[in-house]
């Protein structure tokens, strides 16, 4: 099961380790761990035993049983079942480079009305995909304005002639000649779906989340098993998944941009980060 989710064990130490302002330095200190093995840790290149684990999870205040079972590979989320409202959620796996990252089209099967929740920075992907399914997206939703979840608008714009939204917080991505700004808890129309805005910084300033009837599209704020990297706000990034994700229902399905779409209620259960939190 090794490699199914995106964060592995160096990427929840150094996330945790960052949430609490250390150096790795700091960590040896505090932990008694030797400096190199967490540096090594952090590389990917050493899984210590678990007494270790269980030691790095109290100091960084981590779930141990889970941060343990993220370490040894023995956890990934359950397969999801679909959502049984009226729409279709198409998850395209593409890469930027080497680096996998996911975008979504959602589409109303009532009217056929369909929209592209982030870009995955291969605009050539989606519209063949598009094309597939033969549908035009009419709406572009962008959790956040990195390259790898807004690139490409250029072509998408010039394929589709439709507008982005985004939060007004972010960087705007170069190639859109619409950008539409939102607003936290607002609702937007695709087709019969309404599609509930939540705003999710922390990754960025402007992070949000889409959330359709029992699914939730939240680009790079959570993963299975870990969290996103808090490039704007450690705090912030925490206290919107804690207090505007996982409060949703556990049945509440869980899409980001990277790695396996998982559950509110697998998250609280095991999730080093979030579990009997």
């Amino acid at each position: 099961m090794s490699g199914v989710l995106e964060d592995e064990l160096g990427d929840v130490l150094e996330k945790a380790r960052n949430g609490k302002n250390w150096t790795q330095s700091d960590m040896a200190r505090v932990s008694g761990v030797s400096l190199d093995d967490i540096s090594r840790m952090e590389r990917y290149e050493f899984v210590p035993d678990e007494s270790v684990l269980k030691n790095l999870a109290e100091v960084l205040d981590l779930h141990a049983a889970s941060l343990i079972a993220v370490a040894q590979g023995t956890w990934a989320p359950k397969p999801i079942e679909p959502d049984p409202a009226p729409f279709d959620t198409v998850c395209l796996d593409l890469f930027v480079g080497t680096y996998a990252v996911k975008c979504y089209l959602v589409i109303c099967r009532a009217t056929q009305t369909s929209a592209l929740i982030d870009t995955g920075g291969n605009p050539d992907a989606v519209i063949k995909k598009a094309k597939e399914l033969n549908i035009q997206p009419e709406k572009i939703l962008l959790t956040h304005a990195h390259f790898d979840h807004a690139g490409g608008l250029e072509l998408l714009n010039k394929a589709y002639n439709c507008p982005a939204w985004i939060d007004e917080k972010e960087l705007r991505p170069s190639g859109s000649l619409d950008f539409k700004f939102l607003k936290d808890g607002e609702v937007i129309k695709l087709g019969n779906l309404d599609i509930e805005v939540l705003f999710t910084p922390g990754h960025t300033a402007g992070g949000v989340s889409y959330k359709i009837h029992d699914s939730v599209f939240s680009g790079d704020a959570i993963f299975a098993g870990s969290m996103g990297r808090a490039n704007s706000s450690w705090s912030g990034l925490y206290t919107a998944i804690t207090k505007r994700l996982l409060t949703l229902p556990d049945h509440t399905r869980l899409f980001p941009g990277h790695g396996p779409a998982t559950t509110v209620g697998e998250e609280k259960r095991h999730n080093p980060f979030f579990s009997n939190r």
